[in-house]
């Protein structure tokens, strides 16, 4: 596989697209956000995977941003914004409610990646009235009886890990779940933002506490059952997400009834890195389906 190393122009074109950097504070904790679009156009707020930050979603906010009023966030313990001393899936939701709040984002559609789409999921088990759609992106849900408690097993973090120089932490630098990625662009632009200089060296910009303890719950197909707004579930064809019984029918089964579902043909689970243009197209008509459901 020929890694893609040179940025091609609708990428150095969508950094470029002209957008805001802000931050609001959220329980103590400064929360950056990035935003692009008129804001009265459809709103729609991106939320990212574990231990990432808003930079991974930085083209497509811009990409978009002539048809929605899109934001995309950092969650408390990564990216640029704060640390908290401890961490609950509540902690995140309310991270996401305060920059809608923030950005004046009336009725956003809120699009959850991985980690994201279980903060975006219990995010509308408390706001689904105040939404116009969810968009699950290759987070599954299970049944209570397949139910699986992410960190259960995990031992407690141990203190960042700090280097002399940047470039021995972007050496480092992999995708979780590990996959390949021929985009190598992409992986090296949001490996460039993960990083942070502190007093003594370079560390990640994650909290590495920030799972300690947390419990993401078995309650998550009932959620599913009780939502107010239109839910769709986007994900990539070749996903490691699927156990070995649920697959696409897993959810589909779990979903209302008529919501949208669509996979990412050769995609894995970080599908906006393996197909960007093909994801942000799809993901456009996603929202779309969900906008004419909400209606």
């Amino acid at each position: 596989m020929e890694l893609i190393h040179t940025n091609p122009d609708w990428f150095n074109d969508a950094l470029n697209k002209e957008h805001q950097s802000k931050s609001v504070e959220v329980n103590g904790a400064r929360i950056e956000y990035m935003e692009w679009g008129n804001p009265e156009n459809q709103s729609v707020i991106m939320l990212h995977g574990t231990n990432a930050h808003a930079h991974w979603f930085k083209f497509i906010g811009a990409m978009l941003s002539d048809k929605y009023h899109f934001v995309v966030m950092s969650f408390s313990g990564m990216g640029g914004s704060d640390w908290r001393s401890f961490y609950t899936r509540d902690t995140f939701v309310d991270d996401v409610w305060g920059v809608v709040n923030d950005a004046g984002m009336e009725n956003p559609i809120i699009v959850g990646h991985s980690f994201g789409g279980m903060v975006s999921l219990i995010t509308a088990s408390k706001h689904s009235q105040d939404m116009s759609g969810l968009l699950l992106v290759d987070f599954v849900v299970y049944k209570p009886d397949e139910h699986h408690e992410w960190y259960a097993d995990r031992t407690p973090a141990r203190p960042p890990r700090i280097v002399e120089y940047k470039e021995d932490l972007l050496k480092r630098f992999r995708l979780m779940p590990p996959q390949a990625c021929v985009n190598q662009f992409l992986v090296d632009y949001i490996a460039d933002h993960s990083t942070r200089q502190t007093e003594t060296g370079w560390a990640w910009t994650f909290d590495p506490a920030a799972y300690d303890g947390l419990v993401i719950g078995s309650d998550h197909s009932e959620i599913l059952n009780s939502l107010s707004c239109p839910v769709g579930f986007y994900y990539g064809e070749h996903t490691v997400e699927f156990n070995a019984r649920s697959g696409v029918k897993g959810m589909a089964d779990l979903l209302p009834e008529g919501s949208p579902i669509l996979g990412l043909k050769d995609a894995q689970h970080h599908l906006m890195l393996d197909q960007p243009l093909p994801f942000i197209e799809n993901l456009d008509q996603l929202i779309q389906e969900l906008l004419t459901k909400s209606s």
